[in-house]
């Protein structure tokens, strides 16, 4: 293949990878399994969502709500949300905190979740 060649191919691949990214962002928006959504709404109304490390090199995800006992989250679901964008983490030890994304947050809104009342006065103030 000459040189010539080669770089019309590149330019090819770059102008279809640009193509693409738009429609990959449309598919993993569509694709949020039950329990991703479960957990996206849950942030939304208040709860947290954090990353337990322990010494011996476990990890466990929890949702804590704002009073009572936390919940266990798979780590497939937290991962996954995590790789999506849609969350982000504090990255301390030995509980991280996963926080929402813009993008998070407006794909909470599109499946549903919505603030509550209580919460948007003291947001907005």
């Amino acid at each position: 293949m000459n040189l010539r060649a080669l770089v019309d191919r590149l330019r090819f691949q770059k102008g279809l990878l640009a193509i693409l990214r738009p429609l990959q962002a449309l598919a993993t928006r569509k694709t949020l399994s039950a329990p991703q959504k479960r957990v996206l709404r849950a942030l939304v109304c208040g709860w947290t969502l954090k990353s337990h490390r322990y010494l011996d090199g476990g990890k466990q995800y929890r949702l804590h709500p704002l009073t009572g006992e936390s919940i266990p989250v798979s780590a497939k679901v937290a991962r996954s949300l995590l790789g999506k964008g849609l969350l982000h983490s504090n990255q301390k030890f030995p509980a991280a905190t996963l926080l929402l994304t813009a993008r998070g947050w407006r794909l909470a809104q599109a499946n549903g979740a919505t603030m509550p009342t209580r919460m948007r006065v003291i947001i907005q103030d």
